[in-house]
Order: structure tokens, then sequence, then C-alpha cells
């Protein structure tokens, strides 16, 4: 389970009576309005500065939001006010853990549960959120105090969601145990969106687009202003490649939530969904309200390249703009290979062939996983451009580094750069074997080796018909449907052609063989000179 999932619930006040105000602050926090609730919690801390509550839940806001920072600070203050208040014990306690001190942050809760004599539910509720959410989490701890919780208090509808959240997050595909607690919470309220969209969500896990469709449309009705119903089933649509339904669920959670923020989370949903000609006007909007980070600065330059169905060069340059932008204000580290692979694509489209392989060699060397698949990229740009000697540079190191990922394409590309390049026969005769060896079953291989051991006999004196074997095993290799189609004719005469001649002038002389050979030819063209030439001799 996300930490964004797991906070949510972090906001529920768990105490009989609260303040309005901070219970509306709360509220906006689950409708992800966070610009609004923050400048909530701002004003209830300034205007009762004495509130342990006001103090701890402006806490969990900033950790939802991801200041962790802020919320220590919030903690840290919520446990100062009253040194004796059970919940400001629990936010000191708190802030230890987020700062990384999980070991005597544990120690302080224990001492709590002492002082609570482990009777009080919002204690329990608490430090089990703490061990859901934090940085370093620790779901079995969680799950235990979060069990004792509900048990004390059976109508801490909080409590029960997030221990739902917490056995999902544990059980990977069984969502049973989960489904329980979410059935507590509904029990208690049974119109609850946040609850019925944590069902669909389960649907969803397990792909099942009507139902996890349904759930959502559900908690839709149940609160028509709950708007992560309308961004979780926007992302469902998504999923799913429903993309009018997405971008019509993504407007209507707008209509409850048009902030920057809001926006961000749209275009990168659509960005997600390969939806770049959708994420261009979100992008724009986003930057005429000055909001831009790197990561819109990446979806820009990404989504300039793939929406461009005319090939127009003007668009590609505007992509290389925003690409040259992105690289300037990015720091290095945080730079990942695809940003140097989109704008290795550019330059391809504007023509700019060595800025395109300096990007893909760029790309290669800070990712090893891919690297190979970007060296495949460079040789292709050599291979249409018959540039042998860099071809061989290239298929040199990828056979080198990474040999597994040499499919036959690459063999095949690498042996040919040796036979039409440098002419260096014995190599490519060694780079087809390979091929050869390693896909059985592609008869290119044989035929290349027969090739270029052709080569290597031909100033041998007497001919040595290196490359018998070879033309044996690529005519074996043929399927009665590669035969029948056609497209190996003139390759099946040439290799029976050299073992008709085998079967006649070698010392392995066989006259049927022969026969049978040349007849192949005449069989493919009835017209050949050499073929007829034989049978009449």
């Amino acid at each position: 389970m996300n930490k964004l999932k797991l906070f949510v619930l972090a906001l529920g006040l768990g105490t009989a009576v609260q303040a309005q105000t901070l219970q509306d602050a709360n509220k906006k926090t689950e409708n992800e309005r966070y610009d609004l609730a923050r400048k909530d919690y701002q004003k209830l801390v300034q205007a009762d500065p004495t509130s342990v509550e006001n103090a701890f839940f402006f806490g969990n806001f900033y950790a939802l939001i991801g200041e962790k920072d802020s919320a220590i600070t919030q903690w840290r203050k919520a446990g100062s006010i009253n040194v004796e208040d059970k919940l400001g014990m629990v936010a000191a306690a708190k802030a230890l853990y987020f700062s990384g001190d999980t070991t005597t942050a544990g120690q302080q809760f224990c001492e709590i549960v002492k002082k609570t004599k482990g009777k009080n539910p919002v204690v329990l509720h608490r430090i089990g959120e703490t061990y859901a959410t934090g940085p370093i989490k620790n779901l079995k701890v969680a799950e235990k105090y979060l069990r004792d919780a509900v048990r004390l208090d059976s109508k801490n509808i909080d409590a029960y969601i997030l221990l739902g959240d917490v056995l999902l997050a544990q059980s990977g595909s069984n969502a049973t145990q989960a489904t329980e607690q979410y059935n507590n919470a509904l029990a208690i309220e049974p119109n609850s969106a946040r609850v019925i969209v944590r069902k669909a969500q389960i649907y969803q896990r397990v792909q099942n687009y009507k139902l996890a469709n349904e759930e959502y449309k559900k908690a839709q009705a149940a609160d028509p202003n709950y708007a992560p119903a309308y961004r979780e089933n926007a992302e469902l649509n998504i999923l799913f490649d429903q993309y009018n339904a997405a971008i019509e669920m993504w407007e209507k959670y707008l209509k409850l939530n048009d902030t920057d923020e809001a926006r961000y989370r749209y275009a990168s949903s659509l960005f997600g969904g390969k939806q770049y000609c959708n994420t261009l006007p979100q992008l724009d909007k986003l930057t005429k309200n000055g909001f831009s980070n790197m990561y819109t600065k990446r979806m820009l330059y990404y989504s300039l390249y793939e929406c461009n169905e005319a090939k127009d060069s003007l668009r590609y340059v505007e992509a290389l703009k925003a690409g040259e932008d992105f690289f300037k204000s990015v720091p290095k580290e945080k730079v990942i290979s695809v940003d140097y692979k989109y704008m290795g694509m550019i330059y391809d489209k504007l023509g700019q062939e060595d800025k395109t392989i300096e990007q893909y060699y760029l790309a290669a060397a800070i990712d090893t996983a891919k690297a190979s698949e970007y060296l495949s990229d460079i040789a292709a740009i050599y291979t249409e451009k018959k540039n042998y000697p860099k071809l061989i540079e290239v298929y040199t190191k990828m056979m080198n580094q990474y040999p597994t990922k040499m499919d036959a394409t690459a063999y095949y590309n690498f042996g040919r750069a040796y036979y039409f390049g440098p002419k260096d026969y014995k190599m490519a005769d060694s780079i087809f074997g390979r091929l050869a060896t390693t896909y059985p079953t592609f008869a290119g291989g044989p035929f290349w080796q027969a090739r270029s051991r052709v080569q290597m006999d031909i100033n041998s004196k007497p001919k040595a018909y290196l490359a018998q074997p070879q033309y044996e095993a690529f005519l074996a290799a043929l399927s009665p449907e590669d035969i029948a189609s056609g497209t190996y004719k003139a390759y099946i005469i040439e290799a029976s052609k050299y073992l008709g001649d085998y079967y006649v002038n070698s010392p392995m002389k066989d006259k049927a063989k022969a026969d049978a050979m040349w007849n192949k030819v005449l069989e493919l063209d009835p017209k050949d000179a050499q073929a007829n030439a034989y049978f009449k001799k």
C-alpha cells in the first residue's frame, strides 16, 4: 500500500469531540485539496497554539504531502505543549521515528502503552499509524497495534480502514483479510466513499475492470464531492485504455480540486497512459501558472516528440529546445537513461547523426540494464549507413559486455559488417558460426558462414571446399514452407550449385548426390546454363 493511501487514514481524529475547523481541514485533506487544507491547519495552530491535536494532525498533513521535516517540527511541537498529554507523547515519539531513530521511538511507544495500561485506543491507533506510514515500515507491528485499537473501540472507522490497508500491503494477491476490515468500516458508515474506493482498488488490482468501475461509480454516488473517487476511476480507465472515460473523470476531479497540484497529477496520469497529445495542454496550463519541476520538463519534451504525427521538423526543434531546458535545469544525478534516449531520437529526426549516437552512448553508460538496447539503436544507425567499421566497434562492445543480449539480427549484422567492410572473412566466419550455433533454426547463419568460407577458400590450390558443411546445413534448416514461399530461391540455387560441384570435383565424388543437387537447380530454374551443361555432359 503506498504512502498516500496509508496516510489519508492518519488524518481521522479518533477522539470523541473535535473542533469543527479541524474536521474541515481533515476533510479537505481527504479530498486532496491540499492548498486549502494547509491554510486551515495554519490558521488552527495560530489561533490555538496550545492544542496538541492541531499540531499533531498538521504534522500528519505535512507527512502526507512529503514534507517530512515540517511534519517532524509539528509533532515535536505537539509533544512539547503538554508533556502529560498521551497524544502529545505519541507525537514526540513519532517525530523520532520519522527522524530515523526507530529504536528510541519504539522504546517510548512501549512506555506510553504501559502508562495507559494498553487501554487507550487513540494511543494504539496512532502508534500503529506510525509503523504503517513511516519511512521504515513495520507492517506486522502496525497490524498488532491497530487490532488492539479496534478491539477497544469498535466504532473507530479510521483504524479499521488503516488496518485493512496494512493487511492488503502484506497479503499480496489475497485481499480477504483486508476486505473484512473494510466491511467492518462500512458497517459503521455504509456510504463511506473512501472505503468503497478501497474495495474498487482491490478489483482493479486483479484486473477486473467491470467490478472496479462499478465500485468507483458507487463511491461517486455515495459522496459526489469525494474527489479521489474520480481520480482513481480515471486512472483505472487509463490502465484499460478507456481514454475518453479517463478524461471525463479527470475533468470531474478538477472541478472539485482545480489546483496546480491536481492538474499536475492529471498530466502525469495522461502521460503515463501515453496520451501525449492530451498531456501537452495540461502542461501548458501549468507552465502559464508558474508550476514547473523536473517532471513537467521531462514530460514536455517527451510529449512534443511523440505528439507529432505529421513529422513536422519545427515540432522536433521545439522538442529539442524543451529537452535542452530540461538538461540545463536538472541535476546530473537525477537524469535517467531514457532522457538521453529521447534526446537521441529528437536529434535523429533532425538528421544530426553524431549527436544521436552521442546521446545513445550516454544512455548506455548510466543504465546497464538497458545498455544493450541503446547499443542496438546505435548499431541500427550504422547498419542503415553501411558504416561497417563503426558497426564492428558497437557489436564488439555489445558481444563482450552483454553476450546474452546478442540476438539473431545482431549476429547477422555483425557478421555482414566483417564480410562487406574490411572483408575479414575469417572473422565473418566466426561470427556467423556463433549465429548458427546460438540460433540453429535461422537458416541465414549457415548460409552466410558458407559464403564467408567460399571467400576464404577462393585462392586455395586445390580447392578445399570449406563451405560444404555450411551449405548442407543451410538446406537442412529450410522448412517446406520456406522452400514453397520462394523467398530463398536464389540462395537454394547457390547452395545446390556449390554442392553439385563438390560432389563432382572434390575427392568425395558422389554422382547420385551431384545429380540430386543439379536437379534441384533445374527445378527452380529450368533454364539455368550450368545445370543444363552438367546433364548434357
